[in-house]
């Protein structure tokens, strides 16, 4: 199950002067703790239509990204509908896929496909996630989503990042 969440747009001056950028973390929490640049989600352009974006309007942000692919590469094993993926698989490889798309049902788009996790025997395989450098935050299908479990401890470590 994915979790339904908003995408925050704030406009800051990170000390390279003023850019618009978005983040999971809402306005009450930015107010209270400040935004962490690992927290930035990307970078808008400002002539970007604020509540309808363009996939060209986002520019990603490294360090979130490294951070998103850190944080699944310690949580996807507790991920239940991983893992029951792993259960039917027995063996080969489980994708994670994007929660924006509705129903693959067969071919999946590179930008949405998250990563993927080797499986033995019905189980994951410990250490061995591998995110899709061509998975894209956000495309003509809005922005990304995760299981439950992972959107947790992303959001958790994105808190913790900002010093709370």
């Amino acid at each position: 199950m994915m979790r339904d969440r908003e995408v925050f747009r704030y406009h800051v001056d990170f000390g390279g002067g003023d850019r618009d950028v978005v983040s999971l973390l809402d306005p009450d929490w930015i107010s209270q703790h400040g935004l962490h640049p690992e927290a930035v989600m990307a970078v808008v352009t400002r002539s970007a239509d604020p509540r309808h974006p363009l996939p060209a309007d986002i520019h990603e942000n490294g360090p979130f990204l490294r951070l998103l692919s850190r944080t699944i590469f310690e949580s996807i094993d507790q991920c239940d509908a991983v893992r029951h993926e792993a259960q039917i698989q027995g063996s080969g490889h489980v994708y994670l896929l994007d929660g924006r798309i509705p129903d693959p049902g067969g071919r999946v788009a590179s930008e949405d496909v998250i990563g993927t996790i080797e499986v033995q025997d019905g189980k994951l395989v410990a250490g061995t996630y591998q995110h899709n450098t061509r998975h894209r935050l956000f495309t003509a299908n809005g922005w990304f989503r995760l299981p439950v479990e992972i959107e947790t401890a992303l959001l958790n470590r994105l808190r913790a990042r900002t010093g709370a």
